[in-house]
């Protein structure tokens, strides 16, 4: 019997101005695959339901009701329902005490049996779903990750060894070629790009953000970043005792937005390997904030779709547009391939080729950068001469991008004599001309020295500076150039894929006066990047 999941997270559902269009697609992309695979057996969600433990609990529970009845009959009627807590579930804003219980407590008692809602029993973390509920062949392990009932700060969660030995008691030997299925919302090892970001919290009351910022990192070094707060605390001993259950492991979560898997094969004889596997915001269409500066592009929301049987497993990513000509237009992309053998999962290694399957909207994207001594001697202005050149048969209503650089530096919009014609803070979006040229110059847009960076800048971020590109759409061809920076720094560059947070270095071109990075078949969401060292005062 071959299973087939729907794993959704992070829904953060009472709170976004956007949500009717994206929660409609989501909708639109579940009847999809049910016409494209058949019925949906099971649907999972792991955590963050709503977006505050601060909404009224029974019209928050009301509302995902009805959602619920949607996915539902998106899905097909005979689908299964399981849901786990949040720290966005627990918390205001998932970060800010008291921690509540109060929101699934009443989404429990709204759905009734019509779908398993977990964590309802604290200080009880873990439970194992019964086979008769989800009819499927697995072994189905619940825990609450959220439960954390002390401290006024804090979006972390945390593993106990005793819930997951009373799970693990719970399933004994029997059946022992089923694997287990393991829900939770936090992450048991860091996730790319995310894992050094400052935390991100919408509050509006200055002094709190000053103390989240400023007075938090101050005390404890690294406070305000991510990692720090947010994963589970006892996730190394959790991942041990997931190994010796002697059982091929699938672990999924969410908490980070980002599609992302992991495999951790078993090192003693009679282990079981754990494949960990993240999904992205079903809810949410979720913005890369790179150095803290708003970007133009976000992530489409997306959950992933897991084939399991006693074969082996499939995952794929399926991210969906919600507004505009993409609005219902989805895009696969596959995660995870692997074959069971026993306890262990043999991956088969997917070709990064699958991942460019998309027709090409651009013929090219180009971001050219000059370099130039500014002012302040500790910084560089740069002009930027951007071109962006449609694919044959291809059509954009427009191409905007975000401008961000250092603090403090301003942008001036150029003509076509490379005169000014407007002047601008940072960060400002920039439309630019589709089949021509946009110039720009950005004074004090790049640090040159160390001395330039400030001292809580320097404590944040490595001794390097960049220039970036971004290319939005799918690309025949993408080329980032950066000249002016004098005698030959040591220079790297790599690209970075948004839907995934991977990154991986990438070789360039050197050329009398410059340096230049060329991606042909370059894939949408992707940040290319070049680096070089700052100098020394």
């Amino acid at each position: 019997m071959t299973a087939l999941i729907a794993h959704l997270s992070d829904l953060h559902l009472m709170q976004w101005d956007e949500q009717e269009p994206i929660l409609d697609a989501l909708i639109a992309a579940l009847e999809s695959e049910r016409r494209r695979r058949g019925s949906i057996d099971v649907i999972v969600i792991t955590g963050d339901v709503f977006d505050s433990a601060r909404v009224d609990p029974q019209e928050a529970a009301r509302r995902f009701t009805e959602l619920h009845a949607r996915l539902v009959d998106a899905a097909g009627n005979d689908c299964a329902t399981v849901i786990v807590p949040g720290n966005h579930d627990r918390r205001h804003l998932g970060f800010f005490a008291p921690h509540r219980e109060e929101l699934f407590e009443a989404l429990s008692a709204a759905l009734g049996d019509r779908a398993w809602v977990h964590g309802c029993a604290s200080p009880f973390l873990a439970d194992v779903v019964p086979p008769e509920f989800h009819r499927l062949p697995l072994w189905l392990v619940v825990y609450d990750s959220s439960f954390v009932p002390r401290g006024m700060v804090s979006a972390g969660g945390m593993m106990r060894q005793e819930d997951l030995l009373y799970a693990a008691s719970r399933i004994g030997d029997r059946h022992p070629d089923w694997p287990v299925l393991f829900l939770l919302h936090h992450h048991l090892v860091p996730t790319p790009l995310t894992d050094t970001h400052p935390v991100e919290v919408r509050i509006d009351n200055a002094l709190l953000r000053w103390g989240l910022e400023r007075a938090l990192p101050w005390l404890v070094a690294h406070a305000d970043r991510e990692e720090l707060t947010m994963t589970a605390l006892g996730a190394g001993t959790a991942i041990s005792t997931l190994h010796t259950l002697g059982r091929a492991v699938l672990v999924l979560h969410g908490h980070k937005h980002y599609a992302t898997a992991r495999m951790l094969d078993a090192t003693w004889k009679g282990h079981g390997d754990v494949l960990i596997v993240s999904a992205g915001s079903a809810g949410t269409a979720h913005e890369w904030t790179p150095s803290g500066a708003a970007d133009a592009a976000r992530l489409w929301p997306s959950f992933n779709l897991v084939e399991l049987d006693e074969r082996g497993v499939r995952i794929d990513t399926i991210s969906f547009g919600y507004k505009g000509k993409r609005a219902g237009k989805s895009e696969r992309r596959p995660m995870v391939r692997a074959r069971k053998q026993g306890a262990q999962w043999l991956q088969d290694p997917i070709d990064p080729r699958e991942l460019e399957t998309s027709e090409p909207r651009l013929a090219l994207n180009r971001a050219h950068f000059r370099v130039e001594p500014s002012i302040d001697p500790a910084r560089w202005d740069y002009v930027c001469e951007r071109r962006v050149e449609l694919a044959p048969g291809a059509s954009l209503s427009g191409y905007s991008e975000t401008v961000a650089a250092c603090e403090g530096a301003s942008l001036v919009v150029l003509d076509g004599a490379r005169e000014p014609r407007g002047s601008y803070t940072l960060p400002r979006e920039l439309h630019l001309a589709l089949g021509g040229e946009t110039r720009f110059r950005v004074q004090g847009g790049v640090h040159r020295r160390l001395n330039g960076l400030h001292h809580q800048d320097a404590v944040r971020h490595a001794p390097f500076a960049s220039v970036r590109l971004m290319n939005r759409y799918p690309s025949q061809h993408a080329e980032l150039i950066i000249e002016g920076l004098g005698e030959a720094p040591t220079v790297f560059a790599s690209a970075t894929d948004l839907g995934t947070g991977l990154e991986r270095p990438l070789p360039i071109e050197a050329y009398e006066g410059g340096v230049a990075l060329r991606y042909g078949a370059c894939p949408p969401r992707t940040l290319l990047r070049i680096y070089w060292p700052l100098q020394r005062p």
